[in-house]
């Protein structure tokens, strides 16, 4: 890979190298690194993006240059590391410098004015640090700023459908929006574009889970809290103020179902069928369809934030979704009468990674 580009006068100039640390081995994170070898090459001639440690809640390889077509092997040398160890390493690292945290870690997350104070940008597939508590969420802003260094978090929400991007780009050319809703969950997706009424609910969610749509504990998902925490960070996202707590939460759950351990939940399993089928048949009956959504209004001032199981029109935005999509729903001053839908995959490791990429090849444009 050449370290120089061509300028006007014809004189090869150093090439900039953008100093990359990724957080997160998991399976988006391997997808991840996977790709990066095609993004050095794409990218090869405008900036060297530089693969210089990786990282996971028990270890960590730090060194100059990783080869990221071999990662794998070469994380087999990685060693336990302490904080302050990672940090003062990120700190000795030149910039422009760039932390992935693909890790779902909120003792993580709260490493970030830490990580801004070792000279990071920062890109986000974890939603624990959108999501902190208001004071710690403005003090990462106000770090950023002060620091001239850039957040971007696209994946925290929709995987790779670009929603805080489009969200962005309407408000910095004057528009104003009014309201954002959707179906913020590809398993709860999966589940209500599923039924039907003829298999019992807990069942479809056993299959979810068989195919490995839903948490280890699918109450995870039914809880609707992970709905809860995307839309703070779309609210977050609109300067709204709001807190985890602010927002309305409706479990796709009979009350009660949530407590215990996971066998008591599948022995008392009839309550959530019965409940299923009860909303399925008063919603067939206005020739609606179910689905659990998320509902974020602005008005003079107020914010209203809901996440709740609705009975939605045939002909609305929200019903005319895929298993396992998510859709995205924005009226504003200019989409009124006729909303702006995105609609795409919700998850998944290559959409995931790939809107990890976006981001970085954003940033990439502010830096090279």
């Amino acid at each position: 890979m050449s370290d120089f580009k061509q300028v006007k006068s014809g004189v090869a100039a150093p090439l900039t190298t953008l100093n990359i640390v990724v957080a997160g081995t998991g399976k988006v994170g391997a997808e991840f690194l996977r790709l990066l070898a095609s993004q050095q090459q794409r990218f090869a001639g405008q900036i060297r993006l530089n693969l210089c440690a990786i990282l996971n809640s028990r270890q960590a390889l730090l060194s100059d240059t990783i080869e990221s077509q071999a990662w794998s092997s070469a994380f087999s040398d990685a060693k336990p590391y302490q904080q302050a160890s990672l940090v003062a390493y990120l700190a000795a690292l030149p910039s422009p410098k760039v932390l992935i945290d693909i890790t779902p870690s909120q003792d993580f997350a709260r490493l970030y004015p830490a990580f801004i104070a070792a000279g990071c940008h920062l890109i986000s597939a974890n939603k624990q640090g959108v999501t902190l508590p208001g004071s710690e969420y403005q003090q990462i802003l106000q770090a950023l700023e002060l620091s001239s260094l850039r957040w971007l978090s696209n994946t925290t929400v929709g995987a790779g459908i670009p929603v805080q991007r489009v969200m962005q780009e309407l408000l910095q050319s004057g528009d104003q929006i009014r309201e954002v809703s959707g179906v913020f969950s590809g398993t709860l997706s999966w589940l209500l574009c599923q039924y039907d009424g003829t298999t019992a609910f807990s069942e479809l969610v056993l299959q979810a889970q068989q195919l490995g749509y839903t948490e280890p504990d699918p109450r995870d998902d039914l809880s609707g809290k992970d709905v809860q925490r995307k839309l703070l960070v779309l609210a977050r996202e609109l300067g709204a103020e709001l807190e985890l707590a602010d927002i309305e939460l409706e479990p796709l759950l009979p009350a009660g179902l949530a407590d215990g351990d996971l066998a008591g939940f599948w022995r008392q399993r009839q309550q959530l069928d019965l409940m299923l089928a009860e909303a399925y048949a008063k919603a067939t009956a206005g020739n609606k369809v179910l689905r659990y959504a998320a509902s974020l209004r602005l008005a003079d001032g107020q914010v209203q934030a809901s996440v709740r199981l609705v009975a939605v029109d045939n002909k609305a935005p929200l019903a005319a979704l895929a298993p396992c999509d998510n859709i995205f729903v924005i009226t504003s001053d200019w989409y009124q009468q006729n909303p702006l839908v995105l609609k795409g995959p919700g998850a998944g490791l290559l959409v995931t990674a790939g809107g990890l990429h976006a981001d970085l090849a954003e940033l990439v444009k502010s830096v090279r």
